[in-house]
């Protein structure tokens, strides 16, 4: 019989247990604890507000000269003085005689061709007094009218041409007597020099190169699709100018970042095959700060430093003024031109909006948004329509918008 009684027991445990398992699917215990909701994340978010502005164009260059030449020589020589100034960086006016060659030969020709001036002088004169007395001797005779050769008009002429011939002798020795001191053409400063002194040159040898330091010039590519914000005349007017948009130039020299302000001069008027870019010729007035204070009043108000030559600049083109403008982060700006705006219970609403310019930090939009909106920054990688977000209103950093232009 103990077997049974186990076999009994075994079966009343097991249904036991299968009651009990019943009621506790059926029957579940009540937790005392509520699941909490998660709250909605928090994002940054920025305000519209309309403005007007103008959009400036950035692009880069390399400062040139607008003139640079080779210094050559038109006479032969020795050279006997070379200026101080003409060395390498030096300054000069224009007029300095920078370089003197041995004169000595042409002084000799100069007095070879007056002597030669002098003598044709001479026997002209003495050919006019030949001719007025044939005439008078002529008319004395009383033979008729008397020919050109009786009138002694052709030794005139002759007389009178090697005068001429002997006056252009001497003009031309002059001239060449004057080019033994050779002068600057302008107002420049020296890049190289090839001669010294007591060498020996002969005409058409190169001393040197200069370069102009009135004005130096950046060229400036500028993308055909940023044009639509530049006021660029087709032609260049030089009696105004202002016309012309103004350029601000900036670059790491001397250790600090340092600003000139200069004017686009002129286009070059053609599309770059290659690279699809229009280029733009930017002015900057005495670069080297040399001009009197009164002759370059407003360069010198923030050209304090001069700029050299084949210095890289950025450079920026004050554009054209926009009105009704949206400018927000890049970041606001969600692919395929939309971004996210908050509704009045903090949803997020996708919009597409229409850009403008992109720039480096910013985004510049001409429309689809409303004054005091709230645009969706930053927060959140994957913005999705209808989401719940806590705002917090983006803090505005000062813009380096350039104060020159």
């Amino acid at each position: 019989m103990q077997p049974r009684r186990q076999i009994f027991i075994a079966t009343l445990l097991l249904i036991i247990g299968g009651l009990a398992s019943f009621m506790l699917i059926q029957f579940p215990p009540k937790s005392d604890q509520r699941e909490e909701t998660p709250p909605p994340p928090v994002v940054k978010v920025a305000q519209v507000k309309l403005q007007t502005k103008r959009l400036h164009v950035h692009s880069q260059g390399r400062v040139t000269a607008h003139t640079e030449i080779d210094l050559v020589t038109e006479v032969s020589g020795h050279i006997i003085n070379i200026s101080p100034a003409f060395v390498s960086g030096g300054f000069f006016r224009q007029g300095d005689v920078l370089v003197t060659i041995d004169p000595a030969d042409y002084d000799l020709r100069v007095a070879q061709a007056q002597a030669q001036v002098k003598e044709a002088r001479h026997m002209l004169a003495r050919e006019e007094a030949e001719a007025i007395q044939a005439r008078d001797e002529w008319q004395h005779l009383g033979q008729g009218d008397p020919s050109p050769l009786n009138q002694r008009i052709p030794q005139l002429q002759e007389m009178r041409a090697k005068l001429a011939a002997a006056e252009a002798m001497l003009k031309q020795a002059k001239r060449l007597r004057q080019r033994t001191q050779i002068r600057a053409p302008f107002d420049g400063r020296v890049r190289s020099r090839n001669t010294g002194i007591g060498q020996y040159v002969t005409g058409g040898t190169i001393l040197g190169a200069l370069y102009s330091s009135d004005f130096a010039e950046i060229r400036i590519a500028v993308n055909t699709q940023d044009l639509a914000f530049l006021d660029l005349p087709d032609e260049v007017d030089s009696a105004n100018p202002e016309k012309m948009p103004k350029v601000v130039l900036t670059a790491d020299y001397q250790g600090k970042k340092q600003i000139w302000l200069g004017q686009i001069n002129r286009n070059e008027g053609m599309i770059d095959r290659d690279t699809g870019m229009l280029m733009l010729v930017a002015k900057i007035s005495d670069p080297f700060n040399r001009l009197p204070t009164d002759e370059t009043a407003h360069a010198k108000s923030a050209n304090t430093v001069a700029l050299p030559l084949g210095l890289f600049v950025e450079a920026v083109i004050q554009g054209r003024r926009f009105n009704q403008l949206v400018i927000l982060p890049t970041s606001a700006l969600i692919k395929n031109n939309h971004v996210a705006v908050l509704d009045q219970n903090n949803q997020l609403r996708i919009r597409a909006v229409q850009v403008l310019k992109r720039e480096r930090n910013q985004v510049i939009i001409q429309a689809g948004l409303k004054t005091d909106e709230r645009v969706l920054v930053s927060g959140l990688l994957q913005p999705m329509e209808g989401m719940q977000v806590t705002p917090e209103l983006l803090r505005e950093n000062d813009k380096a918008d350039s104060k020159h232009l």
